[in-house]
């Protein structure tokens, strides 16, 4: 909640209890439940970005006079730049720790100056080792520091880096990093991963509309993508099997997008729901990648294997994917409107079973496209709702540019095509405005 929005309700719950809408005890619990969300969402974001760039400063200066400092200059400015980072932290939170703004930056300065002692330490006396072992330490160093302001910047970015540590840890990724592996096996990764996930559940659960915990919710939903993209990309690269990966992540965007429809988010603008959106986009580029004529082409070309569904990773998702769909269907008593994107498994899997007869397999997935999008242009008239007749227009007349960009047309029936289709969709948006004004 803002600043302006809580000031609002300070001011009219009074009036509000003198009428009898709410209690006092309630009015008191309303107070309480969205103090810690008023904080400035500029003035958080702005004092993050100061202290990121001031620690960055730092180490340019630092890496400039690199050559002409010492020994004994580089260990005591390693000392010097850790404890000051830590010392202010700690005066933050001892003096200052009704300043949001003020404590998220002090642990982001806190989490960039642990990183820089380390490499300043490691360079002079060359303590050798891997970039991987490098952030395994600063992972390890800086665990902490997120509990004890605490700070949803350096939970962010412990996220970001225990993202990169694992990923590097995994065989196939051992070029990028040019290490072995990590000194941190899985299990410890795993019990790092916890660290940050509770931390994230407790800002959840005491400042769930908090921008601080929306932060996370983005590094969350950002952290999880990567670390499965790579899995999947994994658990089907021996066989080089491209159906069986659109199937896995056909079941995982589906599945960021029901998680983020009935747990994961803070609000009902886009940036405020990060799962749902890009489990959306996710699962509608996927299927929309299937919609061409041409798109067997290109799958027969780099699937060198029969598609075989006997990946645990793909049961696992599977079992996911029908318990949450389930539990939505319960929850909303009725078709969801977007039900192309929770359907875009069941294409994929029909176009996958399809494979050998093309042109059968290109109208299943077309049919089911233009029916979904169909279903999303009749709830959202039904439901007064211009934005989601517009989402499944444009899906429609992706579907229709697809096949019309694989024909072999000149640029001007193709520029054509793109003034006709733009003036459908001002004449159709001016028509549902005014029949929505009527309603309303």
């Amino acid at each position: 909640m803002s600043k302006e929005t809580y000031r609002w309700l300070a001011k009219e719950l009074p009036s509000w209890v003198k009428e009898g809408l709410v209690s006092e005890g309630n009015a008191q619990a309303l107070l309480q439940r969205y103090e810690g969300e008023q904080a400035s969402s500029s003035g958080t974001a702005f004092s993050l970005l100061g202290f990121v760039l001031v620690g960055l400063g730092i180490i340019s200066i630092l890496a400039y006079n690199w050559d002409e400092l010492g020994h004994l200059e580089r260990t005591l400015l390693a000392v010097l730049l850790l404890v000051g980072a830590q010392a202010f932290a700690f005066w933050v939170r001892r003096y200052r720790a009704s300043d949001a703004a003020l404590r998220e930056g002090s642990g982001v300065f806190w989490f960039l100056m642990t990183g820089a002692s380390l490499a300043i330490i490691g360079q002079t006396y060359h303590l050798g080792g891997s970039m991987l072992d490098f952030l395994s330490v600063w992972l390890l160093l800086s665990l902490g520091i997120a509990w004890v302001l605490p700070s949803s910047g350096a939970a962010f970015f412990q996220m970001i880096l225990w993202t990169f540590v694992w990923l590097g840890s995994r065989d196939e990724m051992r070029e990028v990093f040019s290490s072995e592996h990590s000194f941190l096996s899985p299990w410890m990764l795993a019990l790092l991963a916890l660290s940050w996930l509770g931390f994230y559940a407790l800002r959840y659960r005491k400042e769930r509309n908090a921008h601080a915990t929306l932060l996370l919710g983005w590094a969350l939903a950002v952290c999880v993508l990567a670390v499965g993209s790579v899995e999947m990309l994994m658990a089907t690269y021996p066989e080089q099997n491209v159906r069986m990966l659109c199937m896995l992540f056909a079941l995982f965007f589906a599945i960021y997008y029901l998680l983020g429809k009935m747990y994961f988010f803070w609000g009902e603008k886009s940036w405020q729901r990060p799962f749902e959106r890009m489990g959306k986009l996710g699962a509608l580029v996927l299927v929309l990648a299937h919609v061409s004529f041409n798109a067997g082409t290109w799958l027969l070309r780099f699937d060198l294997e029969p598609t075989r569904y006997n990946s645990l990773l793909g049961l696992l998702l599977m079992l996911l994917f029908g318990v949450l769909l389930i539990l939505f269907i319960r929850k909303e008593q009725k078709l969801p409107s977007e039900i192309l994107v929770c359907a875009v498994p069941i294409i994929v899997l029909g176009y996958n079973l399809l494979h050998t007869m093309p042109y059968s397999a290109m109208l299943f997935v077309n049919a089911s496209v233009i029916l979904g999008a169909g279903w999303m242009i009749y709830c959202g008239i039904k439901e007064v709702t211009l934005g989601l007749v517009n989402q499944g227009m444009i899906v429609i007349a992706l579907v229709i540019w697809i096949h019309f960009f694989n024909a072999n047309f000149d640029l001007v029936a193709k520029g054509m095509a793109f003034i006709v289709t733009g003036i459908l969709f001002l004449s159709l948006n001016a028509f549902l405005k005014r029949r929505f004004r009527g309603v309303a």
